[in-house]
């Protein structure tokens, strides 16, 4: 059983953790004491810490009693304790040069893209893709930060000729929009953390309706796993510092294109009138580069 001299410990089965090997101890005690880092960094980055290799480290998860490296680092995540946006932002300014804060930011960007190749398989990832190709019209919902990055999912969207709609609203305003949902739309709905009401009673009315949903998240929660289709978990960033949304806006982009692959005559197409109408109301052409 492993020991971590700030929490609780960690309960690892202890037939299974006295059976790991000198190697496997290793990546079990990095995993557990690496703080928000080791949550994301790939098996083979952790391998290259620990002078081990990849397979290593995968194996240390199975022996662990998981299903792999991706289920051991949920099961980590989850009892990491909740932290304040203030503590966010000062462990991620601690320690940080004014000009070094750039490379620290990339750096926490290319680990977190890292997870997320681990945490979204390119199977998973056109499964999510056939899905909300199987509709008549994507919606994208998302509250908070999260409304901005459903904003700009719609219109990317709607440039590669998918009828597409960013809800946004709160409260019991959101009900006007849940009104408005039909058996053919298709939902990606982006939610981190406890999963908010408005989200169960959005999966709850889409599974009435028949309407197939995909939820971009940062964990796999359990109670609302089953009624989607698709779960992506994109993560948001190092857990512990503060929030970032790239690897979903990367994601976001990636599944746009994905549905623009479906159909690419069409797509082209749509990108060819937006560019002719901006034209005509411009009175010169100022085409969106898509290049």
């Amino acid at each position: 059983m492993l020991q971590n001299q700030d929490q609780e410990p960690l309960i690892f089965d202890p037939d299974r953790f006295s059976a790991l090997t000198s190697a496997e101890r290793r990546v079990a005690d990095y995993l557990e004491r690496g703080g928000p880092e080791a949550l994301v960094l790939s098996a083979v980055a952790i391998g290259a810490r620990l002078g081990t290799s990849d397979a290593t480290v995968v194996r240390t998860a199975q022996a662990l009693g998981y299903a792999g490296l991706g289920e051991l680092r949920l099961a980590l995540a989850a009892r990491q304790p909740e932290t304040a946006l203030a503590d966010s932002l000062r462990r991620t300014l601690a320690d940080v040069a004014p000009d070094q804060m750039l490379a620290r930011t990339l750096a926490n960007h290319v680990a977190g893209l890292d997870a997320l190749t681990e945490r979204v398989s390119d199977e998973l990832f056109q499964r999510a893709v056939t899905v909300l190709g199987s509709g008549d019209r994507v919606i994208w919902r998302g509250v908070g930060p999260s409304a901005c990055l459903a904003q700009y999912a719609q219109l990317l969207s709607e440039r590669v000729g998918w009828p597409s709609a960013a809800w946004t609203h709160t409260g019991t305003s959101f009900a006007d929009e849940l009104l408005l949902m039909g058996p053919t739309d298709t939902v990606v709905i982006l939610a981190y953390g406890r999963l908010q009401p408005h989200v169960h009673v959005l999966v709850d009315h889409a599974e009435t309706l028949g309407s197939a949903v995909v939820l971009i998240t940062d964990t796999r929660p359990r109670k609302i796993s089953d009624s989607v289709e698709v779960v992506l978990e994109s993560g948001r960033g190092l857990p512990g510092l503060f929030a970032s949304h790239g690897t979903t806006l990367v994601l976001i982009e990636a599944l746009v294109l994905g549905l623009a692959a479906l159909d690419e005559p069409a797509a082209e197409a749509s990108l060819a009138t937006l560019n002719d109408l901006r034209a005509a109301i411009a009175g010169r052409r100022l085409d969106v580069d898509v290049s």
